[in-house]
């Protein structure tokens, strides 16, 4: 019952609150281009908030000097951290209020997209965080956000979602508005190609997730199945590709495009389990998010397969040159395998390393709440479900059997 009333819950939110792609630039030299648009509509106080190995390594060198040349006054922010709390958005806001900072430019992963989403709403919504908790809880437009992302993972520079962590507890709190959505993104893969091979496989197979979890849910939407599809097809054939030889630009920019396109998928559709289950291993372990992801995703397919039977075949058909076989059932299962097989190309371990026995019971129970709450899932879950992948992780079994 709760399942239905979440697949219309998100059909109505997508369909009266809709989510809007922001103007993309692509290709080299696209941060240069994003910061020329800030320029031209008028930024003058221009807050950057970057992940700080990349404020160290200097790939905001010459963006900040493209605002000062163009008379502006950049104000830098550069502690943002994994699964960020409500601590660094307020440390992150007392420096944009004191500077007077009129917009903000984000470069980084989605921690760091997350953090400037909420700052930026924040600014024009009486500075306190905590009370755009939720949903549809932003009532003035933002400052003006742009987003340049750093891995091709999250797709957080198109979605109208953040998560921001409790600073004492670290239960993740999500902000849900389309007024999250940046201005504008750049997609630019000479900033990605520093991404170490370990990252772009994890971000690579989260983004992979995003655009199955966007296929699979109950909630339809044509533009959204239609990017998904286009997700999936970019990163199973370029995320190797990427992964071997992390200079291939081309391959870096189709990764990050189909990063790009799977986060427009999952904003309109929702996510699922792999996503539900993820989040408490990340808040019990600090487990990063696309590794978690990464691990998970096989084992929830499996869960998926008596009922998106159907759904899997037409993906394995989109993938396959030439489908082994006509039966649904014999496509089904060739696309789980081909994701096994992708999964074990880019090195994706089938366990992770922490899990405890004795935090199965809660992190289950979080999990389908947090799914219950917030996704249209197309198979519901029991404890002992969640338990059983969560045993398989511990095993190191990508291939999961559900009694």
């Amino acid at each position: 019952m709760r399942s239905t009333i979440n697949k219309y819950a998100i059909k109505c939110l997508s369909t009266f609150f809709p989510t809007k792609k922001p103007t993309l630039f692509q290709g080299q030299g696209a941060t240069t281009k994003l910061t020329e648009l800030m320029v031209v509509n008028g930024h003058k106080r221009p807050l950057i908030i970057v992940d700080g190995f990349l404020n160290a390594n200097g790939a905001i060198k010459s963006t900040v000097e493209s605002f000062t040349q163009a008379g502006c006054e950049v104000s830098v922010f550069d502690e943002v951290a994994a699964n960020p709390t409500f601590k660094i958005v307020e440390d992150c806001l007392s420096l944009a209020i004191a500077n007077k900072c009129d917009s903000v430019l984000v470069v980084g992963g989605g921690s760091a997209i997350d953090t400037a989403k909420v700052v930026s709403a924040a600014l024009t919504n009486g500075a306190v965080s905590s009370k755009l908790i939720g949903m549809l809880k932003v009532k003035n437009p933002p400052l003006p956000l742009y987003a340049v992302p750093s891995t091709s993972g999250t797709g957080s520079e198109v979605t109208a979602i953040a998560v921001i962590s409790d600073t004492s507890t670290h239960k993740k709190q999500f902000f849900i508005d389309p007024k999250y959505v940046p201005v504008s993104a750049a997609l630019d893969p000479e900033l990605i190609a520093s991404l170490p091979p370990e990252m772009t496989s994890t971000t690579g197979m989260d983004a992979l997730t995003h655009a199955i979890e966007a296929y699979t849910s109950t909630v339809k939407f044509s533009d959204a199945e239609r990017d998904a599809v286009s997700a999936i097809r970019l990163l199973v054939k370029y995320l190797p590709i990427a992964y071997q030889d992390g200079s291939d630009l081309h391959a870096r920019e189709m990764v990050a495009l189909g990063s790009f396109l799977a986060g427009y998928a999952f904003s309109k559709t929702g996510l699922g389990y792999v996503h539900a289950i993820s989040h408490q291993i990340s808040a019990h372990y600090n487990t990063p998010h696309g590794l978690a992801n990464a691990v998970i995703l096989p084992k929830v397919l499996r869960y998926n397969q008596s009922v998106c039977q159907s759904r899997f075949a037409e993906l394995e058909r989109a993938l396959a040159t030439q489908p082994k076989s006509l039966d649904e059932k014999v496509l089904a299962a060739d696309f789980i395998k081909r994701i096994d097989q992708l999964s074990e190309e880019v090195q994706i371990p089938a366990t992770l390393e922490g899990l405890k026995d004795s935090d199965f019971d809660a992190i289950a129970r979080d999990a389908l709440s947090e799914a219950k709450e917030s996704y249209a899932v197309p198979k519901v879950m029991k404890a002992s479900n969640v338990k059983t992948i969560l045993q398989a992780i511990v095993n190191g079994e990508r291939n999961v059997v559900f009694a």
